[in-house]
């Protein structure tokens, strides 16, 4: 008799077994370690004033990858925005779904593009005037005083952080999956 009053246990495991399972790997963060990286998730992202972001076409609304810095642009910055641009064509197919963005105060830095007149370009918002002051001011001022880069998702929203000496196959593997994600 006992061995009948175990095939409803064994039947409720193998129908809710799986169920329970994918419900601790869900909930469960000791289980997945976190991704590998430098990245700094913004909780709560960072609001940026409506339509700061979009490019002067009035074309639709993409991810940002962004370069802010608050001092003045040195050799070093224009190395960074250079890898930004590197990461930016290594997009391949979706490189029209992401455009970059310089936040910066003073004088713009030089133009480049690596050597292509018909890459993407480099968009420019200055932090000292109003509206990019409210944003500057919702940054920490220690991060901008050394540059950092910042994701921005399709509203305008910061949601990710990243120090500006980052690895450019980290900040790519990042953004291939935001826009597999997303739609």
């Amino acid at each position: 008799m006992r061995h009948k009053s175990a095939v409803p246990w064994l039947v409720g495991a193998v129908c809710l077994g799986p169920f329970a399972l994918a419900l601790l790997v869900f909930y469960g963060p000791w289980i997945l370690p976190p991704l590998p990286g430098s990245r700094v998730l913004l909780e709560p992202p960072v609001v940026t004033p409506v339509g700061w972001l979009a490019d002067s076409a009035g074309g639709p609304y993409r991810w940002s990858l962004i370069y802010a810095k608050m001092t003045p642009c040195e050799p070093q910055c224009v190395r960074d925005l250079d890898r930004l641009s590197q990461v930016h064509l290594a997009l391949g197919r979706d490189i029209d779904r992401l455009q970059r963005v310089y936040l910066h105060t003073g004088e713009a830095p030089p133009r480049r593009d690596n050597n292509r007149p018909d890459g993407p370009p480099l968009l420019t918002r200055r932090l000292d005037e109003a509206p990019g002051a409210s944003v500057a001011r919702a940054l920490d001022a220690e991060d901008l005083a050394e540059g950092r880069v910042y994701v921005a998702d399709p509203r305008g929203n910061l949601v990710a952080s990243y120090p500006p000496e980052v690895e450019q196959k980290e900040l790519l593997r990042d953004l291939k999956r935001l826009l597999a994600g997303s739609n």
